[in-house]
């Protein structure tokens, strides 16, 4: 009698799980994939300009060069999702000035700040 109260319980209950759960309707936009994956293209393009006239004016170790590269892709990724808005841009041009700093020594940081329009492409 206990077995047989058991597997009724058993059965209730995974009848009620099974009834909340709610079917996803998934349904493709390859536009938005489309534009997503050329957004993606677009941005791995500038930060690998960005990474390459930072090379041109300053030396970089190869370890250097794919640190800067996913920092600058972030960077992209970022002013992207930030949209046009003017503050948050300046908020995303902070961040990767910060990080900038962070990454490359303080001589080759200073250097690059120094020179006023490579540091602002690479910030902005």
């Amino acid at each position: 009698m206990k077995k047989f109260i058991l597997a009724i319980t058993i059965l209730v209950f995974s009848i009620n799980s099974n009834a909340q759960v709610k079917k996803a309707v998934v349904t493709k936009s390859t536009t938005s994939t489309t534009t997503v994956n050329s957004n993606k293209a677009t941005n791995e393009v500038k930060a690998q300009k960005n990474v390459a006239d930072l090379k041109a004016f300053t030396p970089l170790t190869d370890e250097m060069s794919s640190i800067l590269l996913g920092l600058f892709k972030t960077k992209f990724n970022m002013l992207d999702d930030a949209g046009s808005t003017i503050e948050r841009r300046q908020v995303v041009n902070k961040i990767i000035e910060r990080k900038l700093e962070s990454t490359l020594d303080g001589a080759t940081f200073e250097k690059v700040k120094s020179n006023a329009t490579l540091f602002k492409s690479l910030v902005d």
